[in-house]
């Protein structure tokens, strides 16, 4: 087993998307996970379920705030509307690591267990994302290495 055996297909999103045309291309691409291109085609962050929950919080709030202001469903709402139009590169993760489809799956674990990643986008050589290995790949490795 290779990292290309494991490897999904990258959904990928451009920076200057809105947050609305991200939860449009997860929910049209069955996917949890987008991957940030920059203009260039290259990889400039990723964005989760939860980075899109946190998106739509209003900068004014924090801690139980949060909870107590999203008790009313009115203010998620009106929440969800005044940050749709926001820009991906506002509230994507830029803090990220990354390998490419010739690494080891030793590498790859080593990276999920490192930095405590759950998926770890995979680049080519000049840093475009091709894939993205998800928590499926990472039980794959472990099967692999439980049978050896």
């Amino acid at each position: 087993m290779q990292a290309k055996d494991i490897t999904k297909p990258a959904i990928l999103i451009s920076q200057d998307a809105t947050l609305r045309e991200a939860v449009e291309r997860m929910n049209k691409e069955h996917t949890n996970t987008l991957l940030v291109t920059g203009e260039n085609g290259v990889l400039v962050g990723e964005i989760s379920v939860t980075d899109l929950l946190d998106a739509v919080i209003p900068d004014h709030l924090g801690g139980d705030d949060v909870l107590e202001h999203f008790t009313d469903e009115n203010n998620f709402v009106a929440a969800v509307k005044a940050a749709s139009d926001r820009p991906v590169s506002e509230f994507m993760v830029q803090d990220f690591t990354t390998v490419s489809s010739d690494d080891a799956l030793i590498t790859i674990v080593g990276n999920a267990i490192g930095f405590q990643r759950a998926r770890i986008p995979v680049v080519d050589k000049d840093d475009r994302p091709i894939g993205i290995i998800s928590r499926q790949g990472l039980k794959q490795i472990l099967a692999r290495f439980l049978q050896e």
